[in-house]
């Protein structure tokens, strides 16, 4: 949804690709998944054994013929999802599946998999005649529940889709496909966006997939297509992933999309931003019951991420309420050299109606990141923007929440801008930046010495970037933001699967005091999968968001 002030950028953007004043992108080979990253990436293989009652599909199957038995499989993905019950499994043998039109989900909780030890091909690079706008996999409004497991997908509209009723149907009814999982994938050249998240599609769960090579459409690679493209989604988790040569923006969620979790991707060669945590949005797609202010992004955690060689920022915060940003490693990041900065405040327009909002972001927390920088890189460091237009749009509201990051530019100082009126800062030092918004604190300006894995071989920047392979099922605990109530007390908290929907909440509250000592204090709580509440801890009141069985989105001291 892009507004037409966007369209203008993409514009000058292509003018600049043309010129080459942008980095080539090299074209999508879909290589190996890079073993040097710090985490593990890319699809896993399949362990879990094929259930006894699947329905199978081959390409030498018949569909007059078939029972959905392995040895009377359908030929048709799609004729075995017209035959398949609510929690069925598809399990598609190997070899390509050329349908003509979009494998399309209709019921909720069907799985569509690759046997095990195979892997099937979905190819939509061709279509059937008016099925242009068709995506390899489509799931409906009515498959919430539903997985994607082990399968490529080579072309569609977009490669992966998940349906809304935002904008059509029962007005009482606005709810999307959700609770969809696509893990272990290959998805790539789509035409448009690899995957689409729309309005209230909720709960997806993107893990371990290659996700490459967006935007076939368009000539040249000068047009909008994401990597992920998420639009008022909440509950977003996106891990593991390797997302790469991107067309446009690697990942974002925008339009109001809520407790958002991208953590342990690599991100590389994006030829715009590489995660951006709110964008730019038609105002119709704002939930303003939930959402009066027009929020962008509300509470997403960015934590944990590889991202290389970006044309814009490496993350970008635009109109972002309570955004974390901890524990990524950008390198060679804004190298277009025009616009952004590695770290960017920018700002919505929100099609530039007259009744939209378009805020600041506010209470962002930027801390234990490094960025290595080399010395091609002429953009500042960290960026808060402003625009006269409207009468006048500031990025961000009072100062952002940093400290402990690692910044390095290769042969020359790292610079930090505020384009702010009665704010300015132009192009001023670490030292400055730091004065300027009266934090920063712990934050240095060093070579980090990036090992072959990317992690810091420099003691200064000890427990800065992204870490060295925590697993989604064991994630580190989330630091918060101190409490208005103690600015010395921080929250983190962690989640012990217990047996059925039953796990164990631990929180720990730390207490700094002015003088440097430490004193904690902990609780435990039974609770469900997906709890989110406030809970106390001694004096204090902790809000935890937890997703799925033992994950945590977001721990904070509230009170």
């Amino acid at each position: 949804m892009k507004t037409g002030f966007w369209k203008s950028i993409s514009i000058i953007l292509a003018a600049a690709m043309a010129f080459g004043l942008f980095a080539a992108m090299p074209p999508a080979a879909g290589a190996a998944v890079p073993t040097d990253t710090p985490f593990d990436i890319g699809p896993r293989a399949d362990t879990g054994d094929d259930p006894a009652n699947a329905i199978y599909v081959s390409p030498a199957g018949n569909d007059a013929r078939a029972t959905g038995k392995i040895d009377a499989p359908y030929k048709s993905i799609n004729a075995a999802l017209a035959a398949a019950k609510p929690g069925d499994t598809v399990v598609l043998r190997g070899g390509t599946y050329r349908e003509g039109v979009n494998v399309r989900v209709r019921k909720p909780d069907i799985t569509i998999k690759s046997r095990k030890g195979e892997r099937a091909v979905i190819d939509l690079s061709s279509y059937d005649r008016g099925h242009d706008e068709d995506s390899g996999v489509y799931f409906d409004v009515d498959s919430s529940g539903g997985k994607l497991r082990g399968v490529e997908v080579i072309g569609g509209y977009y490669a992966v889709c998940m349906e809304t009723r935002w904008d059509w149907g029962d007005p009482a009814n606005r709810k999307g496909a959700s609770n969809i999982t696509i893990e272990d994938c290959v998805l790539h050249d789509s035409r448009h966006d690899v995957i689409k998240i729309k309005p209230n599609c909720d709960n997806i769960t993107i893990r371990f997939n290659e996700i490459y090579n967006s935007g076939t459409a368009f000539k040249g690679g000068e047009g909008n297509a994401e990597g992920i493209d998420n639009v008022n989604g909440d509950n977003m988790a996106v891990q593991h992933n390797y997302i790469h040569d991107i067309c446009s923006t690697a990942v974002y969620a925008k339009g109001g999309a809520t407790d958002a979790l991208i953590e342990y991707n690599r991100i590389e060669r994006a030829k715009e931003a590489g995660i951006l945590v709110g964008f730019d949005t038609s105002p119709e797609y704002f939930d303003l019951k939930a959402n009066p202010g027009y929020y962008e992004n509300i509470r997403c955690v960015v934590r944990h991420n590889l991202i290389i060689g970006t044309g814009l920022s490496g993350i970008g915060l635009y109109a972002a309420k309570d955004a974390q940003i901890y524990n990524n490693t950008l390198v060679n990041v804004a190298n277009g050299g025009l616009y952004h900065s590695a770290v960017y405040f920018g700002i919505s327009y929100q099609d530039w109606e007259s009744y939209a909002g378009r805020p600041a972001s506010v209470n962002p927390s930027i801390r234990n990141n490094i960025i290595s920088q080399p010395s091609s890189f002429v953009r500042p460091m960290i960026e808060i923007r402003y625009a006269n237009e409207l009468g006048g749009l500031s990025a961000l509201e009072g100062s952002p929440l940093m400290g402990d990051n690692c910044y390095y530019v290769a042969g020359k100082k790292a610079a930090f801008s505020d384009r702010r009126p009665g704010s300015l800062l132009d192009n001023a030092g670490l030292a400055a930046w730091q004065a300027h918004i009266k934090g920063d604190r712990g934050s240095a300006e060093a070579d980090p010495r990036l090992d072959a894995r990317y992690l810091p071989a420099n003691p200064t920047c000890a427990g800065m970037g992204t870490g060295a392979g925590a697993s989604i099922q064991k994630p580190p605990t989330t630091p918060s933001t101190p409490s208005q109530a103690n600015s010395g007390a921080e929250a983190s908290a962690y989640v012990v699967k217990q047996s059925g929907n039953q796990n164990e909440l631990y929180i720990t509250v730390t207490e700094r005091s002015a003088g440097g000592m430490t004193r904690e204090v902990k609780a435990m709580y039974k609770i469900n999968n997906n709890a989110v509440g406030t809970y106390k801890v001694g004096n204090y009141r902790v809000y935890v968001n937890t997703k799925g069985n033992d994950q945590i989105r977001d721990c904070r001291v509230v009170e």
